[in-house]
């Protein structure tokens, strides 16, 4: 069941998402080994997937390698309204990318195709609420199926269009 009241605290917390963004860059760099950023583009998965609560938990209860395949392998229904999420939420994205690159967060890497790098290495702050950590896991994830995955397969995988 969808929380509605989750959705409505997280998606109003423009900080929360550039951290949520910021983190799944940050580990899909890593898992990159520091080589490769995250395509502008895929920014914008980011949102819909961990701001939407049942996406969210089940994301966040996988683990990697293929986080992302066993999520969909568990809940196909991830991917049930994604574009319509992704399509609304990109203002949203636009604003959590400004304060991410304002901040310092998030840095375009212009060597490599201006992909989105991390501009910190360590989270901006502790968490405490359950809410929040679960965001965190699934950005963690999200970013995971970053490094593993391309565009084309992500885009194929989730049913979406860029």
């Amino acid at each position: 069941m969808i929380d509605v009241l989750f959705e409505q605290r997280v998606t109003q917390n423009t900080g929360l998402a550039a951290e949520a963004i910021w983190q799944a860059v940050a580990e899909a760099y890593a898992s990159r080994e520091q080589a490769e950023g995250v395509p502008f583009p895929l920014a914008f998965l980011v949102l819909p997937l961990v701001f939407h609560q049942r996406s969210a938990a089940v994301l966040a209860s996988k683990s990697q390698p293929g986080a992302l395949y066993k999520a969909l392998a568990d809940d196909r229904e991830i991917t049930i309204g994604l574009q319509e999420r992704m399509q609304a939420m990109s203002d949203r994205t636009l604003q959590a990318l400004s304060i991410a690159f304002s901040t310092g967060l998030i840095q375009i890497d212009s060597d490599h195709q201006r992909q989105l790098i991390p501009g910190r290495k360590t989270p901006p702050v502790q968490h405490v609420t359950e809410e929040v950590k679960l965001i965190m896991s699934a950005s963690k994830r999200v970013g995971q199926a970053f490094g593993e995955m391309n565009i084309i397969q992500l885009a194929t995988h989730l049913g979406v269009k860029f």
